[in-house]
């Protein structure tokens, strides 16, 4: 019994304390400082994240300090810092400037063939080979070496048509038209005027005709072998000049916007470890390989020793930088806070204003800002998320005040709408 009464005595003294601060506090008035200045806001002493726009008493029922125009705490959107706390935080600045983001872009590339040093060999019409000078993949031959021998009935056919025609040696306009047709006909297989001339000179047909190499460099494809029967158009020999490769590297969808032609680049092949090929970027495909998001960028790679092989792989570094300049700030001047992006500039006596950037392209130690931020300003590169620890604390006094604050108009403190427009990368 005797507790219950010491309860209910609890509940009585804190009910009249309740209503004894409340009553102080509607009891409070509008306070002015000595030289006229209104009252921006009241802050308790003890904790100065409590924050109200009414004088009062806070948790605790202690009363509220008036903060007035002009002081520095009045002004909820920066932080104040005494010099021996920036110096034990270590705080540490660096100027805004304009210039170019630069920014490797690293890739995987594989040796091809350069398909303008590619020739095939084929024929236009069809025939047995009974002879094979080159013998073996990976030879080396120069243009006009002799390949192989084929015998055509077709072709002997139109040979001996030519010759017949020749032979009868008519006169007229019909009998040259006759002749020019033969010919023709003769040069559509391919052979050179030198083959013409000689059966001419003869006066016989040829039964084998010697195919030769139409370029210089090393044969990578032959299908030809002695005594084949080979039909028209299908691909006997592929030659290839090795003096220089196609490098085609798979650079990432997100990287391609920073590649353009004419760029430089750096390669290295496990073939060759620690040694560094240069080369430049000769072409961006247009288009996207959808199961990798890659898209493919060639460069042309110098090959004089013939070290480079077709399909060997390479580490590609390639050195890019956008065209124009802009507003850069280091990497670590920013703080990605959610949706939010903001860096901390030192406005001088241990002041520091939060500021949320609109944020361009990432270089490889800087970012692109495209709003936020001005050419010469000082920007917090360290210890600035002790200071975005702070500035959340003044972020949770403007919500409880209802938005920014600004000097009151009128006799009483005002809560005006925001004045800042947000800024979203």
């Amino acid at each position: 019994m005797r507790s219950g009464f010491l309860r209910g005595a609890l509940i009585v003294l804190m009910s009249l304390a309740f209503i004894a601060c409340k009553s102080e506090t509607e009891q409070s008035g509008v306070e002015t400082s000595a030289d006229g200045r209104k009252v921006v806001f009241y802050r308790s002493p003890m904790d100065p994240s409590f924050v109200s726009a009414n004088p009062g008493k806070d948790s605790m029922c202690m009363d509220l300090v008036p903060v007035y125009e002009g002081d520095p705490a009045a002004d909820l959107t920066t932080i104040a810092v005494d010099g021996a706390t920036i110096q034990r935080m270590g705080v540490r600045t660096q100027k805004v400037e304009r210039g170019k983001l630069t920014r490797i872009v690293r890739a995987v590339g594989r040796v091809d063939l350069d398909e303008a040093r590619v020739s095939e060999v084929n024929m236009k019409f069809d025939g047995w080979i009974e002879k094979l000078w080159v013998a073996e993949t990976g030879q080396f031959v120069k243009e006009g070496d002799p390949l192989f021998a084929v015998y055509s009935q077709e072709l002997w056919a139109s040979q001996d048509e030519y010759l017949q025609i020749i032979k009868a040696a008519p006169e007229g306009p019909h009998a040259e038209h006759l002749l020019q047709s033969a010919r023709q006909r003769l040069l559509q297989f391919d052979v050179p005027p030198s083959f013409l001339r000689e059966i001419t000179k003869s006066g016989k047909p040829r039964r084998r005709v010697v195919i030769r190499a139409p370029a210089t460099g090393y044969v990578v494809h032959k299908v030809a072998f002695e005594g084949t029967y080979v039909e028209e158009g299908v691909n006997l020999f592929t030659i290839a000049d090795l003096d220089a490769h196609w490098v085609l590297a798979d650079v990432f969808e997100s990287d391609a916007p920073w590649v353009t032609v004419g760029q430089e680049a750096t390669l290295e092949l496990d073939y060759m470890p620690g040694s560094m090929q240069t080369a430049k970027v000769d072409y961006v495909y247009p288009t996207l390989e959808e199961k990798t998001r890659t898209i493919k960028v060639r460069l042309i790679l110098p090959n004089p020793a013939v070290l480079l092989k077709p399909g060997m792989f390479a580490t590609v570094r390639i050195h890019t930088q956008p065209a124009e300049e802009s507003v850069i700030v280091p990497n670590e001047a920013v703080i990605h806070s959610g949706e939010r992006n903001v860096a901390f500039v030192s406005l001088g006596e241990g002041r520091f204003d939060p500021r949320e950037l609109k944020l361009g392209v990432r270089g490889d130690d800087k970012y692109q800002v495209l709003d936020g931020l001005e050419d010469g300003e000082e920007v917090v590169v360290s210890s600035h998320f002790l200071l975005d620890s702070e500035s959340r604390l003044k972020e949770v006094a403007l919500k409880m005040l209802g938005g920014n604050l600004a000097p009151p108009t009128q006799e009483e403190p005002t809560v005006p709408a925001p004045a800042h427009e947000d800024h979203a990368q």
